[in-house]
């Protein structure tokens, strides 16, 4: 599916601990211990509706890896918004940072990664108009004041959300005025569906004429996004776009409109199954995350969709998720029954050591030390195992 890049001007933490692992050590080729590396790079946003145990979950992939999930919180808060992204045919991608590094943990490498998405409220994800379609779109970049907004009040006004704020798409006109000492400059007009609603400041203005006469030279308008907030006494703007010298030269090469349209809200979207179970075989994972969720949800996954959490966090003792990820019967991992008979057999044979070595003594000094040895090495791996367990 084609790339949908949501409102990014924002930032909030994703869940990552423990079962990633995997995945995660796919994305970097290998960590290194103690080192931290970071990726840093576009990724997707995929609701799962078939995850067996929230069917509210939105995992965060790079590639083919599942890499982390949103918090269950803030998956219930984006959820309507990535599926009407998905419902429209589209992928949902944001900025992510990912640091890793390998640690050792009881004798078991594990990784450490934190991860963090950029983008913004689930209110502010898309354009509250569409963009033109003779448009080249310039990329997001800082925020930029327009100017003169409040001789556009009354029509202002008629934009602004019920929420008092709102993203939108306006486009950007070169033009010729004279200032208040009677010399003509060039000036930017900012237009909201073709209706004049401000200017950009003269210096400003000369970031921008650049790009706007080359998108001319095409046949096409140039548009950028912006932010509209207003009260019933006040209103002002904002534009969020990349001024030239930010502006990287594959956009100039392809002038692109890279806000598709949407297909109407709904109350619900068909979605397609999206659930990928990760690889961990971090079985007592498993058992905390079963024994958790038969706790949370005494009915299964029916009552988990049913459920709504009053608060959200990042950290896995918050999350149910964050503590396994897959079904019991999909997690690889010893047989707890097999595992006690290993660490039986290994008591037994080192009780037997113990009495072999008491009756060499002062017969067989060296083999009295040898079968001593062995007894001490099964006699530590019954005790490792046990522990284990």
């Amino acid at each position: 599916m084609t790339d949908y890049a949501l409102n990014d001007r924002g930032s909030l933490d994703v869940v990552t601990e423990n079962f990633y692992d995997t995945e995660i050590m796919r994305v970097f080729g290998g960590l290194s211990v103690g080192r931290s590396q970071t990726w840093a790079g576009l990724a997707a946003l995929v609701p799962e509706p078939d995850h067996p145990f929230d069917p509210r979950t939105i995992s965060v992939r790079i590639g083919e890896n599942k890499v982390a999930h949103l918090p269950t919180q803030d998956a219930h808060r984006y959820w309507d918004p990535i599926a009407r992204v998905v419902a429209s045919g589209y992928t949902s991608v944001v900025p992510l940072k990912l640091d890793a590094r390998l640690e050792r943990n009881d004798g078991l490498a594990e990784v450490d990664a934190t991860a963090v998405i950029s983008i913004a409220p689930p209110d502010l994800l898309f354009p509250i108009n569409p963009a033109p379609i003779q448009a080249a779109v310039l990329p997001q970049g800082s925020s930029i004041k327009v100017l003169d907004e409040q001789d556009f009040a009354e029509y202002l006004h008629s934009i602004v959300p019920a929420s008092g704020e709102g993203r939108v798409i306006v486009t950007l006109e070169a033009n010729k005025v004279r200032n208040s000492h009677g010399v003509t400059v060039d000036t930017v007009d900012v237009l909201y569906e073709r209706k004049q609603v401000g200017r950009l400041s003269t210096q400003m203005s000369q970031q921008f004429i650049p790009i706007i006469n080359h998108a001319f030279d095409h046949n096409l308008l140039t548009a950028a996004w912006g932010t509209i907030r207003g009260s019933s006494f006040e209103v002002s703007m904002t534009l969020q776009a990349a001024r030239a010298s930010e502006v990287p030269d594959a956009w100039y090469e392809e002038l692109p409109n890279d806000v598709p349209e949407l297909v109407a809200e709904a109350e619900s979207y068909d979605l397609p199954p999206a659930y990928i179970p990760v690889e961990t075989d971090r079985g007592r994972n498993s058992k905390k995350w079963r024994k958790g969720y038969s706790a949370a949800h005494p009915n299964g996954p029916a009552d988990a969709a049913a459920s709504r959490p009053s608060g959200g966090s990042s950290r896995a003792a918050d999350d149910p998720l964050a503590i396994g990820d897959r079904p019991a019967g999909e997690r690889r991992g010893s047989s707890p029954k097999v595992a006690k008979a290993t660490v039986l057999i290994l008591a037994v044979l080192t009780a037997l050591l113990i009495v072999a070595a008491v009756v060499l003594i002062g017969i067989e000094p060296l083999a009295t030390m040898l079968v001593a040895i062995v007894a001490v090495a099964t006699g530590f791996m019954a005790f490792y195992l046990q522990r284990t367990l």
